[in-house]
């Protein structure tokens, strides 16, 4: 475990602004963690994933604009790339920090709009 990932959640208000700005975009959350046992390819990522292709490229740009994910293919990711995609350092510290609890009640605690009612 990475001094990143020790840090409490509180100590880190930006990465946690991040964090829900991040997980606010539809696919991603599955994206990272399919890729978290893995790379893949579009095609696997679409079977792994209930959506249609076409609805992955839109969670690849956010993921990839966050430094979260990288391929081989050359360009920008306004096309899907060819060859398989991967976490980079960031992308597993990410997933990471994702896979604790502590981390997801912060995230929505300051969302929580129950109190509005």
């Amino acid at each position: 475990m990475s001094a990143h990932t020790r840090r409490s959640v509180d100590d880190q208000p930006d990465d946690l602004a991040s964090l829900r700005e991040l997980v606010s975009h539809r696919h991603v959350v599955e994206v990272l963690d399919a890729l978290s046992s893995r790379p893949h390819v579009i095609a696997e990522l679409a079977t792994t994933i209930a959506g249609r292709r076409s609805a992955l490229i839109p969670a690849l740009r956010v993921l990839a604009a966050h430094g979260l994910i990288t391929s081989a293919s050359p360009g920008s990711w306004d096309r899907p790339p060819t060859d398989a995609i991967g976490l980079t350092s960031r992308g597993v510290d990410t997933v990471a920090s994702l896979s604790y609890l502590a981390v997801w009640t912060a995230l929505y605690e300051h969302t929580d709009h129950s109190c509005e009612r």
